[in-house]
């Protein structure tokens, strides 16, 4: 019997993919994408990355709950057909990714093991347009109270 791995892709760009997730990408005979519309696989296809998506799901299933119960039913068939499957998802695997609660599920329900490899959501990167902002206000805040060192001090920590 197979296992299954799950990795994220990232919020979008390639870089924000971990080494880990990249190891496991390319060094697998079997890589399923969640869905190929996600601007990381872009990039998959210019580094001749061979994977096979699960778009198909989304044009079949009547809901969302279909198209999600689908796909994991098709990661735990490869599994139990001996295949080691990486499973790539947007963002993180551990953030806001119903497929990987009913895979869970269903894998421990068929006994295949299941891994689930952490990676950057989409929440890190609004973490941190928040911080960015909320330096700004304190910086024009600053600039209102003629607080000019403050101002400085706030905008070397948003150049770095």
């Amino acid at each position: 019997m197979g296992q299954i791995t799950i990795v994220g892709l990232g919020p979008g760009d390639f870089g924000l993919i971990t080494l880990d997730t990249w190891d496991k990408i390319t060094n697998t005979d079997k890589l399923i994408l969640r869905t190929a519309i996600h601007p990381t696989v872009a990039e998959l296809d210019k580094r001749n990355v061979v994977y096979t998506s699960c778009d198909e799901f989304y044009e079949q299933g009547a809901s969302f709950d279909d198209v999600y119960n689908s796909i994991a039913q098709k990661l735990i068939e490869e599994a139990k057909n001996g295949h080691d499957v990486v499973y790539a998802v947007p963002g993180s695997p551990l953030v806001a990714e119903r497929t990987v609660v009913i895979i869970r599920q269903k894998a421990k329900e068929a006994g295949v093991k299941l891994n689930i490899m952490p990676g950057m959501s989409f929440m890190e990167v609004l973490s941190i347009v928040r911080i960015t902002i909320t330096n700004l206000r304190a910086a024009v805040k600053g600039l209102e109270r003629g607080a000019g060192r403050k101002i400085q001090h706030l905008w070397k920590d948003l150049a770095k």
